[in-house]
């Protein structure tokens, strides 16, 4: 077998929070709806040669607020569409039938227009999963700290992704 340069690929999705600046309290579902049967996953269309690993060595969340106080996420990686228990600003609960993984964004930078934080998993840290020629990655974000946001703050989620 060849050895080669790594098929690599970055896919991206984003949600519009609620317009309301409703502080999270640590462990809340950051969430497109207030609603649960309403809550819509961040959704990453991969395209991969079918049977073939995938994983994802680095990630990107970058949101329109500029605050960064307590801007502390996880994001978390399902195989299929999650069973979310609570809307937006509520416990984080959700089923573990496709759960993936985790991705921890730490302390974000603001900029001028909005903050942003990446994140270099490294092939040790990285998360893997096998897929379909084309199978969608679903995400949801949970709060980590006591975080105040944007009244319909958007946030944006890159994945870069290795075939293996």
């Amino acid at each position: 077998m060849a050895v080669g340069k790594p098929i690599t690929n970055e896919v991206t999705d984003s949600f519009s929070r609620p317009a309301d600046t409703t502080a999270y309290t640590s462990q809340d579902l950051v969430a497109n709806s207030t609603t649960a049967g309403s809550v819509l996953p961040l959704q990453f269309g991969i395209q991969v040669a079918d049977g073939r690993g995938v994983k994802i060595v680095a990630a990107r969340i970058q949101k329109s607020g500029t605050g960064v106080t307590n801007a502390t996420f996880t994001l978390y990686l399902y195989r299929s569409f999650p069973v979310v228990v609570n809307g937006d600003n509520g416990a984080f609960s959700t089923d573990t039938a496709s759960f993936i993984g985790t991705i921890a964004f730490s302390t974000m930078s603001a900029f001028t227009d909005d903050a942003l934080q990446t994140v270099d998993l490294g092939d040790d840290d990285a998360v893997r999963v096998y897929l379909r020629a084309t199978d969608t990655i679903y995400g949801l974000l949970k709060a980590e700290a006591a975080y105040t946001p944007a009244s319909a703050e958007t946030f944006y989620v890159f994945l870069n992704t290795e075939q293996y």
